[in-house]
């Protein structure tokens, strides 16, 4: 009991002190903090809740899109829908979709499967966006450059819906596709280019190399010094190889806009292979004006180095030969640059500047409209100009025969689809219609014969098998063998083989006087 109570005395004696005063105003002090922490958690939950959209009381309600109109009407006007014809022809659609029917069917056919394009059901049991409505606003967008939002009334969509459904779509046409349309010439195909260009007066022209800035709307101001241009505006550069049907061979997207068009070929895999010996294949030998080489060059503009793989234009032309070898090689070099007017017209999402805020999204989506942009080259190339030419040379006995390659031309106009596929393109019906998507659009959209009161996929499966599938099967993949690096005096090697710049200047006077021997045939689609 003693002890006890020195205990009780002494904490008594402790409060009885002035300190107690000092304790208590901690004590509240520290409460007070905690009540300021908690009231300002509880202001941003508040604040937090009108982000969000729902049902919810208090919240904004959900806007009663009806999914079933949206669907019949792009039905009725693109597709055709029980029976009747659609309004608008293969023109109208090629020229507000940026593709052929075929392409936008085998694009369709492969991308409604995916998680977030198949079509749901939700808490209430009613049946949600259809999978045509996600891929036709995703290709507005690519198509016109518009706001994810501008399409909403048509297609029955919100602008979070749609700016996703494009995001998700050209993340997987280049994940899918990519391998196909976006690879190196195989020995084949690198054959014909060259034979076309032979005819053209440029033996061992590989296509054409330039690059293009893409102005960058929405370039962090961090990042501004890196990507700002001479200009003054910000955006990235873009560095392309095309032939003269403008099908993109190479694509080397994503270099700050504040680097030259040099230093982004130094920086490309295709400047990087060449100088390892991975890349021209060396195999066929060609002749000019009586001497043989191994190695095909590029037509490049004359800012470029004097490199062995390169032929720019003769820099002080003084005599007729040469004006005319420039003139020729001007023609055939501005291949690329029809091709970046083509894309940026028929994609207006290249047009504008870039609405992305990283510039992944910015590589992807240039990476996704070159593989469109093939695969509709691929579509119609049976009527370009320049294969109609070549099939009434050969009707008059011209060495002008058509190869294996998947190339094409589009001369920067949007025409109708169809077409048969080159002799290296497999054959076409390889996709079959890939079945009927969950759910469907039940009894409310019927079509020729199709769509069961019980809600299968009925009318947009029914119209997809009526799209001509020529050309929708891929071209045959068979791309060059690398050779593997056989260590560093081989690449030391095929450097200084690729950068020599008499071998250059060699190679252009012999291209000059070849092209001054058959002069009057080269000139004379230009002159007649």
């Amino acid at each position: 009991m003693d002890v006890q109570e020195e205990e009780v005395s002494a904490t008594a004696a402790l409060l009885a002190e002035d300190d107690g005063a000092d304790v208590a105003a901690v004590v509240q002090a520290h409460f007070n903090v905690l009540m300021a922490v908690r009231r300002r958690a509880r202001a941003k939950r508040i604040a937090r809740r009108w982000l969000y959209r729902g049902s919810t009381v208090g919240r904004r309600g959900n806007k009663r899109r009806d999914f079933a109109a949206g669907v019949h009407a792009i039905l009725r006007d693109y597709l055709g829908a029980g029976g009747v014809l659609p309004l608008y022809d293969d023109r109208d659609f090629e020229a507000r979709f940026g593709v052929p029917r075929a392409v936008f069917r085998r694009i369709y056919l492969a991308v409604k499967d995916e998680p977030f394009f198949q079509q749901r059901i939700n808490a209430i049991g009613k049946l949600q966006a259809h999978p045509l409505q996600k891929v036709v606003a995703a290709f507005r967008v690519i198509a016109y450059g518009e706001a994810a939002d501008r399409a909403d009334e048509y297609v029955r969509l919100s602008r979070t819906v749609i700016a996703k459904s494009t995001k998700l779509l050209m993340e997987f046409i280049v994940k899918r596709l990519g391998p196909t349309y976006l690879r190196r010439q195989n020995q084949e195909e690198l054959n014909t280019i060259m034979e076309r260009n032979k005819e053209r007066g440029m033996p061992a022209c590989m296509g054409s190399l330039d690059c293009c800035h893409w102005e960058w709307h929405q370039c962090p101001t961090g990042m501004a010094g890196a990507y700002q241009s001479r200009k003054g505006k910000r955006g990235i550069v873009v560095e392309a190889v095309c032939d003269e049907d403008l099908w993109v061979w190479h694509l080397f997207v994503g270099a700050p806009g504040s680097l030259n068009d040099i230093i982004v070929m130094q920086q490309s895999t295709l400047y990087l292979d060449v100088n390892g010996g991975r890349w021209p294949p060396r195999g066929t030998p060609f002749t000019i004006n009586g001497h043989t080489c191994t190695l095909p060059f590029y037509l490049i503009d004359g800012v470029y180095p004097r490199y062995a793989f390169l032929m720019s234009p003769h820099p002080k032309p003084s005599t007729e030969e040469q004006t005319t070898f420039n003139c020729l090689q001007n023609d055939t070099r501005k291949d690329v640059d029809r091709l970046f007017v083509v894309l940026s017209k028929r994609f207006q999402v290249a047009l504008h500047p870039g609405r992305y805020r990283s510039v992944s999204q910015l590589v992807t989506t240039y990476k996704a409209i070159c593989i469109l942009h093939n695969m509709s080259v691929e579509s119609g190339h049976s009527n370009f100009l320049s294969r109609r030419r070549r099939a009434v040379g050969s009707d008059g006995e011209t060495n002008c025969g058509e190869g294996g390659d998947a190339g094409g031309q589009s001369d920067g106009e949007k025409g109708q689809s169809g077409g048969t596929p080159a002799g290296g393109i497999a054959a076409a019906g390889a996709l079959a219609p890939g079945g009927d998507s969950p759910g469907g659009v039940g009894g409310v959209i019927a079509a020729a014969g199709a769509g069961a009161p019980g809600g299968g996929a009925g009318g947009v499966a029914a119209v997809m098998d009526n799209i001509d599938a020529v050309g929708s099967a891929p071209p045959a993949l068979d791309p060059v063998a690398h050779p593997p690096a056989a260590g560093m005096a081989a690449i030391f090697d095929a450097w200084a083989a690729t950068q020599n710049v008499q071998e250059n200047e060699r190679l252009r006077a012999d291209l000059i006087a070849d092209i001054n021997r058959d002069r009057g045939e080269l000139l004379a689609p230009y002159i007649g």
